[in-house]
């Protein structure tokens, strides 16, 4: 084990350490009982700021943490402290403004060395260490740096951030600096996200927010039309793709622990979803502009899953939860905040214009033994003006499909969708702007007066809005239901412009699905190849809409990627800036879209590839075959 003894040069990046000696403190095992854990909505800053220093005096201590308030499991984990205090997760919240001086003391109450990062100047090298003996304290001193979202961590098991998986696994804390000057510092919430995984006992499987799990998780009032800002800290090990319902969101800045880039009008962007690894950090600005409840979450089915309490429950527990699998409250857990926004001057709302809604009838199917022992799930478009019962059931020899559904831009839309299926449901319009009713999530949409119910076997729903954008969403399932979700209960939704029509030659849409260890496109492992013409130009419309996982779409030829210009993302049309030629490989996160224009130059063969992140070898390949 390396020495303790002060800093031997490891501290980088500006930060000045005060050489102090090693002050011995009680360690854990001098205490009855490890003290349990209070969750910190991080609106409170640590330390105490006078005359330009802020002093701040850190415990690292082994405690007690009960993610959703008491009614859950406890879990014995490692946490920060303000000294004298309550250990919190994530720790204390440090937040000075620019040309601060920070003195802080790091005391190790643990049996166990501990190896902290992030007490440096910003920016600065977020891999700085400074190791604390057991029964330890340690003195630094360095200047907050330059204004932006951060965070510190540590760990004591001696592995990289992202194995950080159990005891120290919520060892982190927000760290933000703001503008110098007080007329800049803008009226924020910070939220930091948290994992934590046993996986010999089941696994037990533990995501939060701000130390909670849904349906503890903070319940946000926004006021309506009045922006607001988020600072967004991914201090898990997993991958994030955050989700907001109902509206778009700017993308102000992505960083990590010791820098932050601050976006220029250029470089914002709107999005719905947007991916965060392990340990990066962003800023976002949304405007409430529609009432009702909403969610912002992560995508990945897992980290947001009921069943993630399943591995903690007795028999008796986990049967009384099947039985209320669609309550709100139980249907989902983890990384999800549920947000409220009360009545305000929504006469705005592009869904509130008059004119004569268009009238689409939608069939939700159940194909048994599409997958094996597995039922597949799907959509069947019924024609205009059909009678609400179309007719026949599905072909026992054809699979359920997952149509493309194409809607105009400004067109009032009646959606009737008719369950076939054995199980309730409900469909979201990921990524479309509507009222809180319509949106799609069972027992949460809508308000006080009206929620949205689940659509009950053989029941039909019908859903209203306008589309108020052209480009590329998602319709699926947002019944909380793996099986649902995997095996088919999704589609491609395109809004166009007024007066233009979908062409499937040359709208290419790449649907990435399914449950297994390979991807599906389209539905399927092995797609049929696709033709194109030199000199043509294609919208390629990536959608990942699998229940977990991340990909890599790849359009290749022998000498790798080919170049193709990126159009839009989530539907939203990307700033000049950002609409330029690249290679054509494109990491995909569950929930996002993305929009590309190809232009072929030479005949020729190419290949669609889709690598799932995570797996060696499970790839799924598309051939792709330029003619002139």
């Amino acid at each position: 084990m390396r020495s303790s003894k002060p800093l031997r040069g490891i501290l980088l990046a500006g930060a000045v350490a005060l050489v102090a000696p090693d002050r011995a403190v009680p360690s854990v095992s001098a205490q009855a009982a490890p003290p349990l854990v209070t969750a910190n909505d991080n609106r409170k800053p640590a330390g105490t700021l006078r005359n330009g220093t802020l002093t701040l005096r850190l415990d690292v201590r082994t405690s007690r943490w009960q993610p959703e308030e008491g009614a859950g499991p406890t879990r014995v984990v490692q946490a920060f402290a303000e000294e004298g205090q309550a250990p919190q997760i994530p720790g204390p919240l440090v937040r000075v403004p620019e040309g601060t001086d920070i003195q802080a003391t790091v005391t190790n109450r643990l049996d166990v060395s501990l190896r902290l990062h992030g007490m440096i100047s910003r920016p600065g090298d977020a891999s700085a260490v400074v190791e604390i003996a057991p029964g330890a304290s340690q003195e630094l001193r360095f200047k907050a740096g330059r204004a932006g979202t951060y965070f510190y961590w540590a760990e004591t098991t001696g592995v990289v951030y992202t194995q950080r998986r159990m005891t120290d696994s919520q060892l982190t804390g927000a760290f933000v600096v703001d503008p110098p000057h007080a007329e800049d510092r803008l009226d924020d919430r910070i939220f930091v996200m948290s994992e934590w995984l046993e996986m010999p006992s089941g696994p037990r499987f533990t995501a939060t927010i701000n130390g909670r799990s849904w349906p503890h998780t903070e319940r946000l009032t926004m006021t309506f039309g009045q922006p607001a800002q988020w600072r967004v800290i991914n201090g898990s090990f997993g991958a994030h793709p955050m989700h907001l319902h109902g509206t778009f969101y700017t993308v102000e800045s992505r960083g990590d622990a010791g820098r932050d880039t601050i976006y220029g009008a250029e470089g914002r962007r709107l999005v719905t979803t947007e991916l965060m690894e392990p340990g990066t950090t962003m800023t976002m600005r949304w405007v409430p502009d529609r009432v009702g409840n909403w969610l912002f979450h992560c995508h990945i089915l897992a980290h947001v899953s009921g069943e993630m309490r399943l591995a903690d429950m007795t028999p008796a527990e986990r049967e009384h939860a099947a039985h209320a699998e669609h309550d709100i409250d139980h249907a989902m857990a983890g990384l999800v905040l549920g947000i409220t926004v009360p009545s305000g001057d929504e006469t705005g709302a592009p869904d509130l214009e008059r004119s004569t809604p268009f009238q689409h009838t939608i069939e939700m199917l159940q194909q048994k033994h599409q997958y094996g022992l597995e039922d597949g799930f799907g959509f069947r478009m019924v024609p205009p003006r059909a009678p609400t019962d179309p007719g026949p059931p599905l072909d026992p020899e054809e699979p359920a499909t997952s149509p493309t559904l194409v809607l105009t831009r400004g067109q009032p839309v009646i959606i009737d969708l008719i369950s076939r299926l054995e199980a309730a449901t409900q469909i979201h319009w990921h990524g479309i702007e509507l009222e809180s009713y319509n949106d799609g999530v069972p027992g949460w949409s809508g308000t006080l007066r009206q929620v949205t119910p689940l659509i009950e076997p053989g029941a039909t729903y019908r859903v209203r809005y306008t589309p108020p954008r052209a480009g590329t969403f998602i319709f699926h399932t947002h019944a909380h239901n793996e099986t649902q979700l995997g095996n088919g209960l999704y589609g491609a939704l395109i809004v166009l412009e007024p007066g233009k029509t979908f062409d499937p030659d040359t709208d290419r849409v790449v649907l990435l699905g399914g449950n297994g260890p390979g991807i599906e496109v389209n539905r399927s492992t092995n797609p049929p190849a696709i033709d194109l013409k030199v000199g043509v130009k294609y919208r390629f419309r990536l959608i990942d809409i699998t229940p977990n996982f991340i990909a890599t779409v790849c359009l290749r030829g022998d000498g790798g990627p080919v170049q193709w210009r990126a159009i839009a993302k989530d539907g939203a049309d990307l700033p000049p800036a950002q609409a330029t030629k690249r290679p054509a490989s494109q990491i995909i996160s569950v929930g996002e879209t993305y929009d590309f224009e190809f232009e072929p130059t030479a005949p020729g063969e190419l290949r669609l590839e889709v690598i799932r992140r995570g797996t060696s070898g499970f790839m799924t390949t598309q051939l792709v075959r330029v003619g002139r």
